[in-house]
């Protein structure tokens, strides 16, 4: 494939599409004319393969597998870590996913997934130490999918991100990070799924034939009893109706003060200002977007954070972030230094926003996040002396919210950037909720640059 033509091509019945990878952030030229793609690495797609489970009163269950491969890499560099995300279409959602998150495969790669339950499903493999690398072939993932009815098929679109390394002088790694350019369709009949009563013998060399066993049928047509254990030794086979992996997760929650008062266009562009303030403070965190679960709430936003989040240093430079972001925004708003702005369009009152942070165990459900960690983080959120310390602090555009286990953790302990001055222990309690516990509150100040040194000549 000629380097710059980005244009899927096929190449055999086991080949989806061939892509290259494109690297990211590239400079856009004087003008303004769109910025010119460098390619990275490349990529081929296999083509998504889909397995008969079992039929169910509530339709069929399809085991699909998505195999992919990368180029081998010239001059030392080496994949440190590569994204598959699946987009499923026609109402599909994941029943099931393997590997599953938190697996640990033979090689050394961590493997974390998102997506049970949902329509948007990710893997990422992400090689462990300094100087690992992810093998760049054989790659694969599965999800399982119940059709909605007789004959449907199973459509959707995957892509693929990768971030690579290169050793530069000094020791140092030299990171970059590449996407597919577009988004890859698949289409796969329900008439040309294979079915798993069948030996699987002329199959074993599929990627992924160790998941197969658990979903096959018995001779009277009925899968394995729930909880059988899984012929390598992984664990008990999946129940669809089970409770989702509990995964322990750092969470943040916030809440932008008075959105109801705004009128419909005010709204509109504070839910904009939420979004952009929020993907600023991952990105100064270090926190890649992408792999954190996100979910919307008008004037509010939840972010869980991906499992093995260093919290010491993640969580303040949040913070940071969080402040910086809301500091721009008000940056020339009447009111933003806490004086009270007019209600007119031309005198809009500043931003401020109320956050919580807390962490626990996080389940990933059909239609959200759930367990007690997300319901406690937002009691403390919408608790009465957490609005009440905005209030207390109109010289600020943040106040956050930390769980008394949070903030044993963090701040009692001493990490740098969370220091216990300014912190106001707080009793939560939410009657109508029969809630009661411990938080943390206090103001978080944006520091403004230095002012600069008038030159010589003035």
């Amino acid at each position: 494939m000629r380097t710059g033509d980005h244009r899927h091509t096929t190449r055999h019945d086991d080949v989806l599409a061939t892509l290259d990878l494109l690297a990211d952030g590239a400079v856009v030229p004087k003008g303004g004319r769109a910025p010119v793609p460098e390619r990275d690495a490349g990529t081929s797609l296999g083509r998504p393969l889909a397995y008969a489970l079992r039929d169910t009163t509530a339709g069929r269950a399809v085991l699909l597998c998505f195999p992919f491969d990368l180029e081998e890499l010239p001059g030392g560099r080496r994949y440190e870590e590569a994204t598959l995300t699946v987009l499923l279409a026609g109402g599909l959602h994941a029943l099931d996913l393997h590997p599953p998150a938190g697996t640990v495969a033979a090689d050394g790669t961590r493997i974390t997934v998102f997506g049970l339950g949902g329509q948007r499903l990710r893997w990422t493999f992400r090689a462990t130490g300094r100087g690992g690398a992810l093998r760049p072939d054989g790659r694969w993932a599965q999800a399982v999918v119940r059709l909605p009815a007789p004959g449907a098929e199973v459509s959707g679109r995957l892509s693929l991100s990768v971030t690579t390394v290169q050793p530069v002088l000094g020791g140092t790694l030299r990171r970059r990070s590449a996407h597919t350019p577009h988004d890859t369709p698949f289409s796969i009949p329900a008439a040309e799924a294979w079915s798993t009563a069948a030996a699987l013998a002329p199959r074993a060399a599929l990627p992924g034939a160790w998941a197969l066993p658990p979903y096959e049928q018995d001779d009277d047509g009925a899968g394995p009893p729930e909880g059988t254990p899984r012929p390598d030794g992984g664990g008990p086979g999946p129940d669809p109706e089970g409770l989702p992996p509990g995964l322990r997760r750092l969470c943040l929650a916030v809440d932008i003060e008075k959105y109801s008062a705004r009128d419909s266009a005010d709204m509109v562009r504070l839910q904009r200002v939420l979004l952009r303030t929020l993907r600023s403070a991952c990105r100064r965190a270090g926190v890649v977007w992408e792999r954190c679960g996100r979910q919307a709430q008008g004037d509010g936003y939840l972010v869980v954070l991906e499992p093995g989040t260093d919290e010491t240093r993640v969580v303040p430079r949040l913070l940071d972030g969080l402040a910086h972001g809301l500091a721009e925004a008000n940056d020339g708003t009447p009111g933003a230094a806490g004086g009270p702005a007019g209600e007119d369009s031309a005198h809009p009152r500043p931003i401020r926003m109320r956050a919580s942070l807390h962490q626990g165990i996080v389940h990933e459900a059909d239609s959200g996040y759930a367990g007690s960690a997300v319901v406690d983080l937002f009691r403390v959120l919408d608790s009465g002396p957490v609005r009440r310390a905005l209030d207390a602090f109109p010289d600020t555009h943040l106040v956050v919210a930390f769980s008394d286990s949070l903030h044993r953790d963090l701040v009692g302990a001493g990490y740098a950037g969370l220091p216990a001055g300014g912190f106001t222990r707080a009793e939560i309690e939410v009657a109508a909720k029969n809630f009661t516990g411990v938080a943390w509150i206090r103001a978080v100040h944006h520091a403004p640059p230095p002012p600069t040194s008038p030159s010589r000549s003035e």
